[in-house]
Formats: C-alpha cells, structure tokens, sequence
C-alpha cells in the first residue's frame, strides 16, 4: 500500500499527532515498544536510534539485539552471492538478501571495501554475518590471505589479524555458537619452515580473544571445493563443525568427514563405502551429504548417537541429467533443498527437492542473466557486532532523523 501526502501540511499533522501521544504511549509500555521495535528491518533500526536517546539506548542493549537476532533467526532467508571469480574482470557484481522465492529484497553490494575486491570468495555465511577472502587472486606461496568479517545488514567490516604463511592456498572453516555470540575460524596450511607432504598445520582465531592460536598439526587435510561447486565446502551444525577430508594422494576426492567442536576436540567420521559425494549439508538440524549417480540424487543422513548413516532416496531428478555440467550451490532451507547448478553451455539452472512431499519443484533466481555464476547461502540480517569486543552502539548522522519520522508516520499509517 502507497501514503501519498498531498501537502507539506498533510505531512505536518500526521506527524504533530504522533508526536502528541501516540509513540510516548508505547514508549511508556517498554515490553510493547521493544515487541514493535525487534520486528523490523535492520535498516530501519539503525535510521529510528537517531530518533531519541531513549530509542537509541533502548536498541543498542545486548538484551534488544539478541530478541532481534532470535526472531530474525526463525525467518532465514537467502544471501545469493554472485561469484566473481568465474567472471573475467573479478569485480563483484552483487550480493544480495534474496526471498524464499527467489526474489531479491536488499542489495549489499555498498558495504564498505566490497567495491574494491577483485576476486573475493565468500567462505562462510553464520549468525547474520559473512567470513570472506578480499582477493584469492592475489594469493602466493609463503603469503598471508586478508580475512574479512562483515554484517552485511549494518555495513560493519572487521579485518582479522595475520596468521601463518602457508605452502599451499589454506582451507577455511567458521564454527559459531548458536547460544552466545562467539565464532571461531579454523585454518588448514602448510607450514613453510616444517612442511609435510599430506600433513597440514592447524590454527584457529576466537572471537573472544581476537587472536589466533595454534593447534598443531593434524593428520587429515579438509577438500578445498568437492565437485566444482561455489558454495561453502564446511557445514555448522549444533555447535560442531564438518568437513570432507581427501584420500592422502587425492586432494579432492572426499574419503571421510573431519568433525571439530568448540573446544577443538577433532574427530574423524566414516563415510558410507557405496556413497559418492557431492555436498554437505545441514537437513533438519543433522548432518547430512548428498549424492548424485548417473543422475539419481540418495540423502545420507548422519545418526550421531548410533554412529551411522541412514539412507534416504530422492524421486528422479526432472531433468536431463547429461546436461548437468557441476553444481554452484546445494542449500538447505527448512524442508527444501535448493540446487543451482550449470548445464553443459554454461547456462544457470535451479530447481528445489521438497523433503517433506518427496517432490521437485521449479525455483528461479530473479536476476535475468542465466550466465552469471551464482552462489547461494543461509542467511537473515542481524544487529550482531562483528567482534565480541567491540561495544554495540554504534553512532549515526543526524540527517536520518527525518527520515525515520517518515518512516514512523507510516508504520503509525499501517
């Protein structure tokens, strides 16, 4: 629905009137005005905190944030990134909120140094924010890679600190606490001055101290990217982090799963000997990889009391699948599984398996160019800082005062 003021005096008293009782009633019932206020978007938080000192103090609390973050949590949606890394020129194109119909409703495309990345790679998407490499391009032996954190929503980038040089391009994993705001980053390398072949190094960063910490080595490398895709190559999953691990002479051929928990306990996980794997996943809150054999699609969910692996098959997949060339993305999205994959001529497909009714069905991405290399991650927007050390307040202009009048005279219209 469209408000259209006909008059600059229109305007003036709708805005007299809620100034003249309206808002100070809600203001006076905290609970009714945290209840109103932790439902919208986040841009619109950070506009209102300009409005008053009560309205800022109010939703700069850690008690405000974490009821938005919970409520936002319940309605995940999409972050379609496009990858620049296939495209000549490696300039990001777009990231993007996108609907659970594909359609897209906020670009993100202005966050602060993003304009500038050549060939970035988006490693993680957790909590409402992103873990990303500036430039994999840039990337040579025994050189440190520039590990970003940002709040897409609230434009917030932070630069994580130098760890270890590595021999070979290191392999990546954000493991976040779905309680507390804490993450941490798990990085895989080869030590220069103590390579091993088929050993890796272990470091991890915290987002409570900030610092990075090294483990040691550890015998299992985890795969970079099985099967050609864009999408992450880890899954998060109850506090617990998951990789596929290679054979010793085969760096990209998945032979089991790599499991680390918050306190960077590692475990090593079988894989079924029939499955061949395409992607991990997470399915209803377990652990599940997908397979795809001469065109059928199997589930293979993880029994973690029992130790084992249940085996569910998928209806024929609707397509030719000849003409599937590799897939870009596997995502799960409450009880569908999005895939966005590419035929033989390059040509962007996507199609959704609903796990519930065992159907497929047809899904487009709203971006018209078919060409564009696409990846698509689990996402909601948050007011989560990007360090747990940094206070979350955050000031802003004076010139969105009358921009978040207008907006509050609209939602008072609603």
């Amino acid at each position: 629905m469209k408000f259209w003021f006909s008059s600059m005096e229109e305007l003036y008293s709708k805005l007299k009137r809620v100034s003249n009782g309206t808002w100070e009633d809600v203001e006076s019932d905290m609970g009714a005005f945290e209840n109103i206020m932790i439902r919208l978007p986040v841009k619109n938080i950070l506009i209102f905190k300009s409005i008053s000192k009560l309205w800022y103090d109010v939703m700069s609390t850690n008690y405000f944030i974490s009821l938005h973050h919970r409520l936002s949590k319940k309605n995940t949606k999409f972050l379609a990134f496009y990858d620049p890394g296939l495209l000549q020129d490696g300039i990001v194109r777009g990231i993007h909120l996108m609907e659970s119909n594909g359609t897209y409703t906020e670009s993100y495309t202005n966050i602060p140094g993003f304009r500038n990345f050549n060939h970035p790679l988006l490693i993680s998407s957790f909590n409402g924010l992103i873990c990303c490499i500036s430039n994999v391009r840039t990337y040579r032996m025994f050189h440190d890679i520039e590990l970003r954190i940002c709040n897409p929503a609230t434009r917030e980038v932070v630069i994580l600190p130098n760890s270890h040089m590595s021999v070979y391009m290191p392999v990546f994993g954000v493991l976040y606490s779905t309680r507390y705001h804490i993450y941490k980053i798990f990085k895989f390398f080869g030590d220069p001055i103590h390579f091993e072949i088929y050993y890796s190094q272990c470091e991890v960063y915290s987002s409570e101290t900030g610092k990075w910490e090294l483990l040691g080595r550890v015998p299992k490398h985890p795969v970079m990217k099985p099967m050609r895709t864009l999408a992450s190559n880890h899954v998060c999953i109850n506090e617990k982090l998951y990789w596929f691990v290679a054979y010793d002479d085969e760096f990209d051929i998945p032979s089991s799963i790599l499991m680390v928990d918050m306190n960077c306990n590692f475990k090593e996980i079988p894989l079924p000997a029939e499955a061949e794997v395409l992607v991990l996943i997470e399915l209803l809150g377990r652990l599940c990889f997908l397979d795809w054999i001469d065109g059928d699609f199997y589930i293979w969910l993880y029994d973690e009391k029992k130790g084992s692996w249940d085996l569910e098959d998928i209806p024929p997949f609707p397509g030719d699948w000849l003409e599937v060339d590799h897939f870009d993305s596997v995502v799960a999205h409450k009880y569908e599984i999005l895939f966005v994959y590419r035929d033989v001529t390059g040509l962007r497909h996507e199609i959704v398996y609903d796990v519930l009714y065992e159907t497929w069905k047809d899904f487009q991405i709203a971006e018209d160019d078919r060409y564009k290399p696409i990846a698509v991650f689990p996402f909601f927007e948050t007011l989560l800082p990007c360090s747990k050390s940094r206070a979350f307040g955050v000031k802003y202009p004076q010139e969105g005062r009358l921009l978040a009048a207008v907006v509050a005279v609209f939602l008072n219209c609603v």
